[in-house]
């Protein structure tokens, strides 16, 4: 087992040089165990419950990612596997779980907010961080896994009418210093006014102010709507993963590792 953690993820970002995914998105804390092979890397991490073990691959050949997996596999039992979905479709049927969830990292940097995104940003505000509304507004979205009370939550931001929350975004700070933003949301009702897009920006424009040197988000990738919403604020998808639970309990945990 990988003793050394930021070692190990050094030796992930040196295999894959300018890899989004492991440059912005993964924790060196987290990492259990980890195998290369060229540019072809895995590792794993425990759930913060320790109640399941992910395997996270990165690169499209799927038969190498396949062996990464399979030496994981041997010193430890995996539970969840990630992979580029490129070469998901074509793993051993091992390494397939009966349901995956399709996802995709976007990405912002610091240097390409734009005053247009300045101006969405203002029609939004900055929420109390436990305001009750934000969790009943979270009801009508499928993907919120993030809610109030989350130590990983610095700020909410929102668009008001009157009383009423109509839309709302959260951001965290990964340990690579990158805002995250999570568990957007708009009313049903409230949907393709830009409410949505008020939101985002306003966490966007807070976490440059703050440092943040770049964005990113996880969305599923068939979301049509969401492609179009971030790509207008200025968002490009990183790239497309599958995760899934090779015996699923519950729900896919589409943003497991």
């Amino acid at each position: 087992m990988t003793t050394d953690q930021g070692e190990a993820l050094r030796a992930l970002q040196r295999a894959r040089p300018l890899d989004p995914f492991l440059d912005w998105h993964v924790d060196a804390v987290g990492i259990e165990d980890l195998v290369t092979d060229g540019d072809h890397v895995a590792w794993t991490r425990l759930r913060r419950d320790r109640s399941e073990r992910w395997a996270t691959v990165l690169g499209d050949d799927a038969e190498r990612a396949a062996a990464l997996l399979r030496r994981l596999g041997g010193r430890a039992p995996l539970d969840g596997v990630t992979a580029h979905a490129s070469a998901y479709a074509t793993l051993p049927q091992e390494f397939r779980a009966p349901m995956t969830g399709h996802w995709s990292l976007w990405i912002l940097e610091a240097n390409r907010v734009t005053a247009a995104i300045r101006s969405w940003a203002a029609q939004a505000s900055i929420l109390e961080i436990d305001d009750p509304r934000i969790d009943a507004l979270l009801r009508h979205s499928e993907s919120a896994y993030v809610f109030t009370g989350a130590s990983s939550i610095i700020r909410w931001a929102g668009v008001e009418k009157g009383d009423r929350l109509v839309a709302v975004a959260g951001q965290e700070v990964e340990a690579s210093g990158a805002a995250h933003l999570v568990s957007v949301c708009s009313d049903p009702g409230h949907r393709g006014m830009g409410y949505a897009r008020a939101v985002c920006s306003r966490l966007v424009v807070e976490a440059v102010s703050d440092g943040s040197p770049v964005v990113i988000l996880e969305m599923y990738a068939a979301n049509a709507a969401g492609r179009a919403l971030y790509s207008a604020i200025g968002f490009t998808e990183a790239h497309r993963y599958q995760s899934g639970l090779l015996s699923p309990r519950t729900s896919v945990a589409v943003n497991a590792p």
